[in-house]
C-alpha cells in the first residue's frame, strides 16, 4: 500500500476514534504505527524553534508524513460529526447504551489488559479518587458551566491531552466535562467562531503536553491509565445526564 494513502487511513480511523467516546485515537495511531511520528510532529511546532530560523523550523518537520495524516484526521471528524448528531437525534438511547458498554469495555482493558491485574489493583485509591471526581461532575453535584469561554478553552486543553494518551479517549473528556454535544454540532456546522476557546485550549495543549506532561506520565503510566479509567467508570453516569 502506498505511504500516502496508509497514512491517510490511518489519520482517517484515529479522527473516527477520537469523536466516538470511549475510543483512544492515539491508541489507532499505535495500532497503525504512527503515534511516535505523531508526537514527534507535535513535538517540533513550538514557537520558541522560530527564533532558530524559519528553515531550521520547517526542517524538523515531516511534510509527507504529517499532511496525510491530518487530512484523513480532519476529513473523518467532519464526517462523523454527522454520523453522531443523527445517532443522539434519531438513536439517543441506543447510542447512549452504545457508549455506556464501550466505557465498561475502555475500563477493562485499560485495568486488565494493558497490564496485570496485581499491578492495576495496587492503585485502587487512585481508581476510586477517578470514580469520584467523575461521579460528582457527571451528576452535576458540582455545576461548572463549560460552555463558557475560558472553561470551554480549558475543555479543549483536556480533551488533547486525553487524545495524546494511549487508552484514554479525548471525546471522553468532553462528555465528562458536559460539552460534548455542543461541540459536534459546531464542527457539524462549522461554526469555527464558537470553537475558537476550544481551538485555543487544543493550542495550549499542542505547546504544553508532548513533550513535559506525557515525559512526567509516562514515569507512572499504569497510575495515570488507572486514574483515568476511574474516570471513565465514573462518568457513564454523564452520558445518559448530559447527552439530551
Amino acid at each position: 500500500m502506498p505511504k500516502f494513502l496508509y497514512r491517510f487511513l490511518a489519520g482517517f480511523f484515529m479522527g473516527v476514534a477520537e469523536i466516538t467516546p470511549g475510543i483512544s485515537g492515539a491508541t489507532i495511531a499505535g495500532i497503525f504505527n504512527v503515534y511516535r511520528g505523531f508526537i514527534a510532529f507535535l513535538n517540533s511546532i513550538n514557537p520558541i524553534k522560530l527564533n532558530l530560523g524559519i528553515k531550521t523550523f520547517f526542517k524538523e518537520i515531516d511534510i509527507n508524513f504529517i499532511t496525510p495524516l491530518l487530512v484523513g484526521m480532519s476529513i473523518s471528524i467532519y464526517l462523523s460529526a454527522f454520523a453522531i448528531d443523527y445517532l443522539m437525534n434519531s438513536y439517543l438511547f441506543f447510542f447512549k447504551l452504545f457508549l455506556s458498554l464501550v466505557m465498561v469495555v475502555a475500563v477493562i482493558k485499560n485495568c486488565f489488559f494493558d497490564q496485570s491485574f496485581k499491578e492495576s489493583t495496587g492503585y485502587l485509591l487512585t481508581f476510586a479518587t477517578g470514580i469520584f471526581i467523575a461521579t460528582i461532575i457527571s451528576l452535576s453535584i458540582i455545576q461548572l458551566d463549560f460552555n463558557n469561554s475560558f472553561l470551554l478553552l480549558i475543555s479543549g486543553l483536556l480533551a488533547f491531552t486525553a487524545f495524546l494518551l494511549p487508552g484514554i479517549s479525548g471525546s471522553l473528556v468532553m462528555v465528562i466535562l458536559g460539552v460534548y454535544e455542543s461541540i459536534i454540532v459546531s464542527i457539524k456546522d462549522l461554526d469555527f467562531y464558537s470553537l475558537i476557546p476550544f481551538i485555543l485550549g487544543i493550542g495550549l495543549s499542542f505547546l504544553i503536553v508532548p513533550k513535559q506532561i506525557l515525559n512526567q506520565i509516562k514515569q507512572n503510566e499504569i497510575q495515570t491509565k488507572v486514574f483515568f479509567s476511574g474516570l471513565i467508570f465514573g462518568s457513564v453516569p454523564a452520558v445518559w445526564v448530559h447527552l439530551n
